[in-house]
């Protein structure tokens, strides 16, 4: 077995094992504290699964640097970067919602090599190496062959925990993109690029994340023959420095053909929307 396949095959065993942590806890939830806003909380299993996660990464690759969201960054100067989220879709979990999972993937440089999302609830395991196409449970996937915004559902993602300002100019957006697409869904959570991935979604926005939640996700939803960047269309810049965690995504992906016509709806919103405090409208960054 080569060292990508045998990585991979890591990355999906540490997944399932964090994942039946999380089904066990699942209902006896512990909120250990929030993170910045109330938008963002903490259980005791997060930091369960990422435990088992991280200490299953060191005892097979103890000389691979590790990022992940609860214990943050351990950089050892090697080639490869496991990026952790061991519990995304906390406040789904927190609330008794099964859209929950965990994320795993791993950098080469700065470029994601093999990635896993987990849906724990079903079992189900979305996987990618570079390269070689992307699968659930084995078996490959796809995008959404759909070439219609109004075929398609599409899932829109933003915390809670936004200025006014904030708020007001992403539901400017979420105000457009509704009257194109045929409805949206948000689970805020890794479902909306798994899903995207199996051409459930035509596609996916989401106006905060953070590394952990886009690494994995944006080799599998690649992978399964989509675009994944910033809302403009351009290419992503991963920070894998200790600044990492401090790092804001905005992303979109999908299909190719409807990922450029609401990366085009993004850049015409920027165009119109000019700060006008007299006139009530707000400026979209």
């Amino acid at each position: 077995m080569n060292l990508e396949n045998e990585i991979l095959n890591t990355a999906i065993a540490l997944a399932r094992k964090a994942g039946l942590t999380l089904l066990e806890s699942n209902g006896d939830v512990q909120v250990l504290s929030k993170k910045g806003d109330n938008s963002n909380i903490v259980t005791a299993a997060d930091a369960a699964s990422e435990a088992i996660i991280v200490h299953g990464v060191r005892q097979k690759y103890p000389d691979h640097s590790i990022i992940a969201e609860e214990t943050g960054c351990d950089l050892r100067g090697s080639e490869f970067t496991w990026v952790i989220d061991p519990l995304d879709g906390t406040s789904n979990y927190a609330a008794g919602i099964p859209w929950f999972g965990v994320l795993i993937a791993v950098l080469q440089g700065k470029k994601p090599v093999a990635a896993v999302i987990h849906i724990p609830s079903t079992g189900d395991v979305y996987s990618a190496q570079a390269g070689r196409g992307a699968f659930k449970n084995d078996e490959p996937i796809f995008v959404a062959h759909n070439d219609m915004l109004a075929d398609v559902l599409w899932a829109y993602g933003m915390d809670g925990g936004s200025t006014d300002e904030e708020a007001e100019r992403n539901t400017y957006l979420l105000s457009k993109l509704l009257r194109r697409v045929r409805n949206i869904r948000a689970t805020n959570s890794l479902m909306d690029p798994a899903y995207t991935a199996e051409g459930r979604l035509g596609g996916m926005l989401n106006q905060s994340t953070r590394l952990w939640d886009i690494a994995a996700p944006m080799l599998i939803v690649q992978e399964a023959g989509g675009l994944y960047t910033d809302l403009t269309g351009q290419q992503l810049d991963l920070d894998i420095s200790e600044s990492a965690a401090d790092k804001e995504y905005a992303v979109l992906a999908g299909a190719p053909q409807l990922h450029s016509e609401v990366a085009a709806l993004v850049r015409e919103t920027r165009l119109h929307c000019k700060t006008d405090h007299a006139g009530g409208v707000i400026s979209f960054y």
